[in-house]
């Protein structure tokens, strides 16, 4: 819907900078449970977004301890 708008390959999805422009590169970031693509995040971004993502996990399992 957005592509042509905010180029979604070269855009981190955090902070709306372009990549080449306002910062050097992008880099994909997936959710480790079902490998789903979450977004292309900037370096500042990249870590956040993976961490929080791995916590979000960890806090489910502390919450339902039959999670699968």
């Amino acid at each position: 819907m957005y592509d042509g708008i905010f180029e979604l390959t070269s855009t981190c999805a955090y902070c709306l900078k372009k990549a080449g422009k306002e910062i050097d590169a992008v880099f994909p970031v997936y959710d480790w449970k079902t490998n789903k693509l979450l977004g292309y995040y900037c370096k500042d971004h990249f870590l956040k977004v993976k961490i929080q993502n791995l916590l979000e996990e960890a806090i489910e399992k502390q919450v339902d301890p039959v999670y699968p």
